[in-house]
């Protein structure tokens, strides 16, 4: 059984990836993860916050090799398309997010990240 707190992460996961930063709603996380709205902002308290740590998860399960360039399943919960669509639809909180998770290297993962979505392009 799930913490409330984990079934809300996993949630915020599958939402953010389907739906990017501006396309997704504290209460489509509730819902997603039956809880209340005022538990997200409890345990996370703001959208934002939460974004940081989906990024978070999503790099690094791209960096340790947990994600293969080609994921199985729909194209829209592929980390490798998140990665394309925060990119080109939201840039600027991306490289942002990027800067605060990463301050020493973050311009050398953004480069990963753009040859990622470069070479996944080519399938």
């Amino acid at each position: 059984m799930l913490s409330t707190e984990d079934k809300i992460l996993h949630a915020a996961y599958k939402i953010f990836l389907l739906f990017g930063y501006h396309g997704t709603t504290i209460q489509q996380i509730a819902m997603q993860a039956d809880v209340n709205k005022s538990a997200v902002h409890y345990f996370f308290r703001s959208k934002d916050r939460l974004y940081v740590i989906i990024v978070k998860k999503v790099l690094d399960s791209i960096i340790n090799n947990k994600v293969g360039i080609i994921d199985q399943g729909n194209v829209e919960e592929n980390p490798t398309w998140f990665l394309f669509t925060e990119r080109y639809n939201n840039n600027n909180l991306f490289e942002k997010t990027l800067k605060e998770l990463y301050p020493n290297d973050w311009d050398k993962i953004l480069y990963g990240i753009i040859k990622r979505i470069e070479f996944a392009s080519i399938f």
